[in-house]
C-alpha cells in the first residue's frame, strides 16, 4: 500500500469507532448485529460469513479488548468477526478490511465443486459416502448447498476424491 494509501486509510478508520460494545444475532433476520462504543449500530446477514457452517449458534461473545467478537455454533465451529470486517460489510463509506475476501469459496460454489468432481469420477453419492466414512445425506446435503461442511469433512471428501483440499475450497 503506498504512502497515500496508508494515510487514507487511517484517516478512515479513525472515522470509525474501533471497539465493539455488543454483538448479537437475530434469528428472525438472520443476521449480526454489532453495537460499537460510538453509539453506532450495524447489521449484515449471518449467509456472509464462509466459514459459518449453517449449524445454530450456541454463543456470541465480545473479546476482552473488543476489537472482534468470537461465534460458536453448535456443530464445534468457531470464528471471529473483527471490527474491521463489521464495518466493510455494514458501512458503506469503510471500504477497508484488512482480511482476505473471496479468497474460498462459497457454500454453493463448494457443493458444486464437489458434486463435479464426483460426476466426473463416476462416483456415485452412496459411494463418495463410503469412501469419505459418511452418511449419503451428507453428501447430499453438502452438494445441495444446504451444509458447510468442516474442514476435517472436506479433507475426508478430498481424499475420498483424491484430490487436494485446496481444490474444494480455494478459489483460483
Amino acid at each position: 500500500m503506498g504512502k497515500a494509501a496508508t494515510s487514507m486509510a487511517s484517516v478512515s478508520a479513525t472515522v470509525f469507532e474501533r471497539k465493539i460494545r455488543d454483538a448479537r444475532y437475530s434469528v428472525g433476520e438472520d443476521c449480526f448485529i454489532v453495537t460499537f462504543d460510538s453509539g453506532r449500530e450495524y447489521s449484515f446477514p449471518r449467509s456472509w460469513m464462509e466459514v459459518d457452517d449453517g449449524s445454530d449458534l450456541l454463543n456470541i461473545q465480545v473479546d476482552r479488548g473488543r476489537f472482534f467478537f468470537r461465534v460458536t455454533q453448535v456443530s464445534g465451529n468457531r470464528y471471529e468477526i473483527p471490527w474491521d470486517r463489521v464495518l466493510h460489510e455494514a458501512e458503506p463509506a469503510y471500504q477497508y478490511f484488512r482480511g482476505r475476501l473471496n479468497r474460498t469459496k462459497t457454500r454453493q460454489e463448494i457443493g458444486a465443486t464437489i458434486r463435479k468432481l464426483r460426476e466426473a469420477k463416476g462416483v456415485t453419492q452412496l459411494e463418495l459416502a463410503r469412501a469419505a466414512g459418511m452418511m449419503r445425506a451428507n453428501i447430499s446435503r453438502i452438494e445441495a448447498s444446504k451444509h458447510r461442511p468442516s474442514l476435517e469433512t472436506m479433507e475426508r471428501i478430498a481424499t475420498a476424491l483424491k484430490v487436494p483440499v485446496a481444490d474444494l475450497i480455494a478459489r483460483r
